[in-house]
């Protein structure tokens, strides 16, 4: 949408469609449902699509969004192109990814510093290699639910802003880069119209450069949390707390870590969920938005 209202015409009557009439149905039903079983928390099935792909400022609005670990590393080869398309079309809200960076400068998934442990390959160092020589292999589907599916291509940052930065919220993670290329991932997310509406910054909690940059930017941060860290070092959350706009806890933290953090006054995603029971801790823990690895598992059970 344009940034100043449309003020020649007025807009033409919006139909309503087939997706909302069904979707408000099954609202009122889940409430129904709610409310019988003395507050249950339960978490709607959502329908497929790209509409229900949300940017920044409507995530928060939408109790219990999804963000797709990895594509939904579950369930599909890690950060494919296969993966993020069955992912949104499963109905998640917002995507994730980690990125290594080529000795040619591209920019693509990978969570590794190598290629090993997706791909194979015996100290295949990303950093040491150019795009065309990563272009060779192939993202094996052996950590997922169907190590059958066939391996897919690494994909390109850009590739994945193109086809959903204008429809979904992008958690983006350098991993093992530098930060003195951080700049040219900036620049490639300058890319879409509304940048700070689109991605967040994501990051382990330990993070320095990566969060404290991208805030001065004006994007939001996510960092993640371990109940077991925190409880073996007391000082962790103070000494991180405040690079983070958003915070992540796993969902088996434990009570008192949650407590903690849904009284941070700021919003947490629980990570990294794999099926609809963890999700349902989750939500019962206070979570307002989930990582999630199974996503049909949670979105689909």
């Amino acid at each position: 949408m344009p940034d100043d209202a449309e003020t020649a015409a007025p807009p033409p009557r919006r139909r309503i469609s087939r997706r909302t009439l069904i979707g408000g149905v099954v609202g009122g039903v889940i409430g129904a449902a709610a409310l019988a079983g003395g507050g249950a928390y339960l978490l709607p099935r959502l329908l497929d699509g790209p509409e229900d792909g949300l940017h920044v400022d409507r995530l928060l609005k939408r109790p219990g969004f999804t963000v797709a670990h990895r594509g939904g590393s579950l369930d599909w080869p890690e950060m494919s192109m296969e993966a993020y398309r069955n992912a949104v079309s499963a109905g998640v809200n917002a995507l994730e990814i980690s990125l290594a960076r080529t000795s040619d400068g591209v920019w693509f998934g990978l969570h590794d510093e190598t290629l090993d442990r997706t791909s194979g390959t015996s100290g295949f160092v990303a950093a040491e290699h150019t795009w065309k020589e990563v272009g060779q292999h192939r993202i094996s589907a052996a950590e997922t639910n169907d190590p059958r599916q066939a391996p897919q291509p690494y994909l390109r940052f850009e590739e994945l802003v193109a086809a959903y930065g204008s429809t979904h919220t992008i958690f983006v993670d350098p991993k093992v880069v530098p930060p003195e290329h951080f700049g040219e991932l900036f620049a490639l997310m300058a890319t879409v119209d509304h940048p700070t509406n689109t991605f967040v910054a994501k990051g382990y909690c330990t993070a320095r450069e990566w969060p404290v940059d991208a805030r001065g930017r004006g994007y939001r941060t996510w960092g993640y949390y371990y109940g077991a860290e925190l409880a073996s070092d007391p000082a962790l959350f103070a000494s991180t707390r405040d690079r983070w706009s958003w915070l992540g806890l796993d969902y088996n933290g434990g009570e008192e870590a949650w407590r903690t953090f849904t009284a941070s006054g700021s919003p947490v995603l629980a990570h990294i969920v794999p099926s609809r029971a963890a999700a349902d801790q989750a939500l019962r823990l206070g979570a307002d938005g989930m990582v999630v690895s199974g996503v049909r598992e949670v979105l689909h059970p």
